[in-house]
């Protein structure tokens, strides 16, 4: 699953390092991609768009990866123990309570009109580092196709929404993914103590000279972190 402004495309850089050992599904929550007529941008909405999504596949084992804004949906949909879900990776996340952001920059994201330039802008300061032009490019083109309820229902509700106290103890292992640049979502420590207390089977890696779009700007890097984590967690 996508960050916020984004959509399955932002896989496209990783997946042909984990299609040769694992089936890989990329796909859009309501309001962005393919997915941007579709309603029901809640936390709960979005969480059942994916289940259904996943039963409709029959799939039967399955790594959930969620991607910031996505991070929280998988975690929400962890806590009701579907029986195909194997593990999660958490690239980084969403905490499961309020997304810590300041009013003015609430302000700012909600303003957001998807005009070219403001795109090139959200791309930019989300990766950090420059991506290279043609991965940019991509980026910045689903950017601009998003519903712009969608947008702004995550910024004045679904960030704001808080499972932390709904999550229990969850027995799934996870791995959680820091960019060591990022300045998008919580650091590592504010990761182990929100994200992470819901599983006692976690672990948390942080990729060098990453900044939040990590799928899009060190996909090899990353690829190789889940790659290991199905061998050794998920079977």
């Amino acid at each position: 699953m996508h960050f916020l402004g984004g959509s399955h495309r932002t896989w496209f850089p990783t997946l042909p390092y984990l299609d040769g050992e694992h089936e890989c599904v990329a796909l859009d929550t309501p309001g962005f991609g393919d997915a941007a007529d579709v309603e029901g941008y809640s936390v709960e909405a979005m969480v059942e768009h994916v289940d259904r999504f996943i039963r409709g596949l029959g799939l039967q084992n399955v790594v959930l990866v969620g991607h910031s804004m996505t991070g929280k949906v998988a975690v929400v949909l962890a806590s009701r123990s579907p029986e195909y879900l194997k593990g999660l990776v958490l690239v980084a996340p969403s905490p499961p309570g309020p997304q810590p952001m300041s009013e003015a920059d609430r302000d700012q994201q909600r303003a957001y009109g998807k005009t070219r330039p403001e795109a090139e802008a959200f791309v930019d300061e989300s990766s950090a580092f420059r991506l290279p032009d043609d991965v940019r490019e991509v980026a910045i083109a689903d950017a601009q196709q998003v519903n712009l309820n969608a947008w702004r229902a995550w910024v004045d509700h679904g960030s704001r929404e808080d499972w932390s106290e709904r999550l229990g103890t969850l027995d799934y292992p996870v791995l959680l993914v820091c960019g060591e640049a990022d300045e998008q979502v919580p650091g590592p420590d504010e990761q182990r103590r929100t994200t992470l207390a819901a599983f006692p089977h976690s672990q948390l890696e942080i990729i060098p000279d990453a900044g939040h779009l990590m799928p899009l700007q060190t996909p090899r890097a990353l690829a190789r972190l889940m790659l290991d984590f199905a061998r050794q967690q998920c079977g």
